[in-house]
């Protein structure tokens, strides 16, 4: 599994095709703001983006109970297939007013600390440049 981490429309989308174009991955699938179940291969790719969507359909769960379900169908499809998971980083210091708005950036912060520490390769884009924080061999 990788991961690629950044600000709103700094260029992460456009990053991660331009790898799968440079790597000639052909079967490619985008996801946002859902897990699909497959079925997919190793010979496919998966990218996932708009965590914070999925977020935000089960409000009354916990943080832990939403990322605990969240983290095991990621697990489950990066057996399967090639996954690389999106992620917008919505936190960056500032508090937000209201409890939901909390509580959203709380559990982003907990679901991406779970999903990097599983991700082979982790790599923030900070408009269009791509920096890797992680890799795995």
């Amino acid at each position: 599994m990788q991961s690629v981490i950044g600000g709103a429309y700094n260029g992460k989308r456009k990053f991660v095709s331009n790898m799968l174009k440079e790597i000639g991955a052909n079967r490619c699938y985008f996801y946002e703001g859902e897990i699909p179940e497959g079925p997919f291969t190793k010979d496919e790719y998966v990218i996932i983006g708009s965590f914070e969507n999925m977020i935000l359909l089960v409000p009354d769960l916990s943080e832990d109970e939403i990322v605990s379900q969240i983290m095991g169908k990621l697990m489950n499809l990066d057996y399967k297939t090639n996954l690389i998971c999106i992620c917008t980083d919505i936190g960056r210091g500032i508090v937000p007013l209201s409890k939901e708005d909390r509580h959203l950036r709380d559990t982003c912060g907990r679901l991406y600390q779970q999903l990097f520490e599983k991700s082979e390769k982790v790599i923030r884009v900070w408009y269009g440049i791509p920096e890797i924080l992680k890799e795995e061999n």
